[in-house]
């Protein structure tokens, strides 16, 4: 019965409305603080096998990807998330496979309406900063060396140093996802209700929230 149910709300694209008026409520209730949008991914690992050289996989949107400085690798997704500086509330959510590279759905996360935006170096493009101060919107990006300055000079350090502080409440969210939410696997087959579950977890992060900010 609740499988029927979630297939329901997938088909009917009924999750993702359900979201949105999650957040039109929290917004009405004046817990949503637009102070900034905090930008962030956290890697899924797929429930399906993984592929071998004799065994295709048998969820054909996940992907390997290997993170940074870290051993091992990730057969899945990956959860990019947009969290309102403050109230720690998750106004936007991306699912892709997990190769793809955080900066591809970012601009989808911010919303428009907050002050500043808040992210790590792997953020960083002269675009994305270019077209948040058009905005009115302070880009709060972390600065990574280039090829025409290898080095960052002592003032973008510490500025890298302010910026990671400020968004330090990211991983909480993200802890909170997995330890209290059980957003630990990808349960399902597909981007499409790889997408779902995830923002289900988001739907019952923020009401969690609301709980606890309203207490």
């Amino acid at each position: 019965m609740l499988n029927r149910f979630r297939n329901r709300l997938v088909e009917e694209k009924l999750i993702e409305k359900l979201f949105a008026e999650l957040d039109r409520q929290l917004e009405n209730a004046g817990l949503i603080l637009k102070r900034g949008t905090m930008l962030d991914a956290t890697l899924i690992e797929s429930v399906s096998a993984r592929p071998s050289d004799d065994k295709p996989a048998h969820d054909p949107d996940a992907r390997f990807t290997r993170r940074q400085g870290r051993s091992g690798s990730t057969f899945g997704y990956k959860a990019h998330v947009g969290i309102d500086q403050g109230s720690g509330l998750i106004r936007a959510v991306v699912t892709t496979p997990a190769n793809v590279n955080d900066t591809v759905p970012a601009d989808e996360l911010i919303r428009g309406d907050e002050r500043s935006v808040l992210a790590d170096a792997a953020y960083d493009t002269h675009a994305r900063r270019a077209w948040l101060k058009a905005q009115g919107i302070k880009p709060r990006i972390a600065r990574r060396p280039n090829k025409h300055h290898p080095e960052l000079p002592p003032r973008l350090k510490r500025y890298n140093r302010l910026i990671a502080r400020r968004r330090a409440a990211v991983e909480t969210t993200f802890a909170t996802l997995k330890c209290r939410m059980k957003l630990t696997v990808i349960r399902y087959i597909g981007l499409t209700k790889a997408q779902a579950q995830v923002m289900m977890a988001a739907i019952a992060f923020n009401m969690r929230r609301w709980a606890a900010i309203a207490a």
